[in-house]
């Protein structure tokens, strides 16, 4: 008897927040709809971005002032960088092409083995 009261009442509950949800997006779509809501997201957007545009401004003009890079500066020295990087692999490919194959060495890049700085216990550092 507990369980059917419970499901009665659940059930009104699902029924009363179904309703309020269709209404809630009949609001909404007819709001939306509208020319003036149209127009004032419109506005609401251009000066959103005109306030953007205004803070990159500025932001440029004070890392200017420290003598700073902006992110366009360093994507800038980034794609520069990464042009090099790959005439020198390019040059260093056409120079080993034009090595006899006997003299060839196998090329190693970027391996850096990190400093030993854990010693075991007891073992004395080298000086």
């Amino acid at each position: 008897m507990a369980d059917d009261t419970t499901k009665e009442r659940s059930e009104g509950w699902r029924d009363m927040i179904a309703q309020w949800e269709k209404g809630i997006n009949t609001l909404a779509n007819a709001t939306m709809n509208s020319d003036e809501f149209s127009s004032s997201a419109n506005g609401s957007m251009n000066l959103v971005l005109r306030a953007q545009q205004a803070m990159a401004g500025a932001m440029a003009t004070y890392l200017a002032t420290l003598n700073l890079p902006s992110r366009a500066d360093v994507t800038a020295i980034a794609d520069r960088l990464a042009s090099i990087e790959a005439t020198m692999l390019r040059v260093a490919d056409v120079l080993e092409a034009r090595q006899p194959a006997s003299s060839r060495t196998h090329r190693v890049t970027n391996v850096v083995k990190p400093r030993r700085t854990k010693r075991p216990p007891g073992e004395v550092p080298p000086q």
